[in-house]
């Protein structure tokens, strides 16, 4: 098209040749476009609810599917091309980017159409669905979380998750150690030799690890099992169990470097060392005092990895894990027992529902301490603090090992108070996609004006109450929605339920508002200028350390008019600007009049409405204001 453009431009040539060249732009360009397409020839390696991951000429990929048909082992043929990974996320959520770079996925294939080459024998994806379709669905989510290590969001889960139990039986290996020891001890009583029993266990979890794969903890034991039997009746007991397990870590990095990003490998490697270091170190006699000493060093270890997967502490999660873990153990055997072909589906439903009761009212019982994550330089020295306390009780250097435990307790109990919050002040325009959230902490004061608002998840568990908890807050004083569209709105239901809320305000003849050292006024007094929504938005001016701040909501350019006809001194160092940046607000006439320095867009990335306007951005870059996105900065926080 271009080509035609500059042949009718410059050399004065009739239409018709021009329309010719035209024509013949677009016909390259839709070659072009079918070069891109291309036939990718791939193995399945990773198979998840609605997409999987395929190597490719040794490349992994991602390829989204609704309605998953493929098995891991499957050969495919995929017609498409490959582009970036572009997932849209908001505040504190899952990272999936993130996650995929973790296990060396860096691109995504647009599919055209799929054509399967070879199909693998064993559909292990289609008798996990029929098996799990006997349960009901808190049944078949526990199951599937503790069985096949399948995310998932069901009631009991979330339970257990908030003793950290899900997490630390998990990544230790509870399970698998526990199952492999079962196998052993039933076909030591039959067989009557070790040896062979030994082999007996290491084969089942062998079959085992297929219904997991890739679960990383159960392929790292059945490597490790198989190296353990080996060393034991082939060498003669050569090396130490130090020795093989740290070889099968090496092994694995030289297989996929990709591992030493994930905390599943880490933390496969760090707690069975520190528990291997432990035994080694404490001599104490009684199974019970054993595993509680065991069970306590295991949630001091895994501390920083909580934070950054919970936002919270439960120190008395230690007790409940001391009590719950065997009860979780018969459940994980019983649920095995079913999966190999025994049918007792009606005591797992029974089993889950006695499982939830029991941890519904343990839950209350809980205080959890908010904090945000620790980040890599902090892991780093708080598991080298750690390991060193263990070492110096280990050669029993009480000189050493007293003042380094009273530097541990003491670092890490300064790290939970909420002293920076005391000192300063914040402001944080929390990212929540297409939508407004804006956090203010002050003292001891907390009001969050708008919560945003998302139809495909809850905002508020996702997004808001994570970060309320990474900011050390445990009750927020005042809520204000500044209208009821959904945006603005939509996950104030679910955090009021969820957290707690002492004051919730939406009318705005409830203004002004004295909460804590804050005053919150409210401009838009017009009712007889409300037509729509948007027009009867509340727009919040507040004072911070002689820094002025205004928040918009959806107010319309009528409603700015009003403003600063009614409000002539009205000014603002920090503006939110109105309707994400729509060009229905943001008028010239008020962005001079109120003259911000900083203007914050909320909006969401690559948004469907084309929010900000191009207008609205032009008439800030006029008047010098520095402009701030949430969609490509994330949240925006000020600290004063």
């Amino acid at each position: 098209m271009l080509l035609g453009f500059v042949i009718y431009r410059f050399s004065k040539k009739t239409a018709s040749i021009s329309l010719l060249f035209i024509l013949l732009g677009v016909g390259l360009s839709f070659i072009r476009f079918d070069f891109q397409k291309q036939i990718y020839k791939s193995v399945v390696v990773e198979v998840k609810d609605n997409y999987m991951i395929v190597s490719s000429s040794f490349e992994r990929l991602y390829v989204y599917e609704k309605e998953l048909r493929y098995e891991i082992g499957d050969i495919v043929s995929i017609e498409g091309y490959k582009k970036d990974l572009e997932f849209s996320t908001t505040e504190s959520s899952f990272d999936f980017k993130d996650y995929l770079n973790k296990k060396g996925v860096y691109k995504q294939l647009i599919v055209k159409k799929i054509e399967v080459n070879f199909k693998t024998p064993l559909r292990v994806q289609s008798l996990k669905k029929k098996f799990l379709s006997h349960f009901d669905d808190e049944t078949s989510g526990l199951i599937k979380q503790l069985l096949f290590g399948m995310s998932d969001s069901g009631e009991t889960n979330s339970l257990l998750r908030e003793m950290h139990l899900i997490r630390i039986s998990s990544t230790s290996g509870l399970f698998i150690n526990l199952l492999f020891s079962f196998i052993v001890y039933i076909f030591t009583r039959i067989i009557k030799k070790e040896k062979y029993a030994d082999l007996i266990g290491v084969i089942f979890l062998l079959v085992y690890s297929v219904f997991t794969f890739p679960r990383f903890v159960v392929i790292k034991y059945v490597f490790l099992f198989i190296l353990k039997w080996i060393n034991k009746y082939l060498l003669k007991g050569r090396f130490s169990y130090l020795e093989i397990i740290s070889f099968t870590g090496i092994v694995f990095l030289l297989l996929n470097y990709h591992y030493a990003y994930q905390d599943s490998f880490l933390l496969a490697y760090y707690l069975p060392i520190l528990i291997l270091f432990a035994n080694g170190s404490f001599r104490i006699k009684g199974s019970w005092k054993k595993r509680g000493l065991i069970i306590l060093i295991i949630n001091v270890a895994m501390i920083p990895f909580i934070l950054n997967f919970n936002n919270e502490l439960s120190p008395l999660s230690i007790i409940f894990q001391l009590l719950l873990s065997s009860l979780l153990v018969v459940y994980y055997l019983f649920s095995l027992i079913s999966f190999i072909g025994i049918p007792i589906y009606p005591v797992m439903n029974g089993f889950t529902w006695f499982l939830n009761k029991t941890l519904s009212c343990l839950s209350p019982l809980l205080f959890k301490i908010n904090a945000p994550p620790l980040p890599p330089i902090g892991v780093f020295i708080y598991s080298i603090l750690f390991i060193a306390v263990l070492y110096f009780i280990s050669i029993k250097n009480k000189d050493i090992y007293k003042w380094l435990t009273l530097g541990f307790f003491v670092i890490s109990t300064m790290y939970f108070l909420p002293i920076k919050e005391r000192i300063y002040s914040s402001i944080s325009f929390i990212n929540v996609g297409q939508g407004d959230s804006c956090l203010i902490q002050s003292g001891n004061t907390t009001v969050m004006i708008d919560t945003g608002g998302n139809k495909y998840t809850d905002l508020a568990k996702e997004s808001l109450i994570p970060y309320l908890k990474k900011n050390r807050i445990y009750d927020i004083d005042l809520l204000i929605t500044t209208h009821d569209d959904f945006d603005h709105s939509g996950a104030a239901s679910s955090l009021t339920h969820n957290f707690k809320v002492k004051r919730y305000v939406k009318d705005y003849q409830n203004f002004p508002i004295n909460v804590g050292n804050l005053t919150l006024t409210n401009y838009n007094v017009y009712p007889s200028l409300w037509s729509e929504e948007n027009d009867a938005s509340l727009v919040i001016g507040f004072t911070i350390k002689d820094y002025e701040f205004l928040i918009m909501g959806d107010a319309p350019k009528k409603i700015e008019e009003k403003i600063i006809k009614d409000n002539p001194n009205l000014k603002c160092d920090v503006l939110k600007v109105g309707h994400h940046g729509s060009n229905t607000s943001s008028s010239e006439t008020f962005i001079k009049a109120v003259s911000p320095k900083v203007a914050i867009i909320s909006c969401g990335k690559d948004n469907k409405y084309g929010h900000p306007h191009k207008i609205v951005l032009s008439i800030l870059n006029k008047y010098k204001v520095k402009i701030k996105r949430t969609d490509l900065e994330g949240t925006i926080k000020f600290s004063l």
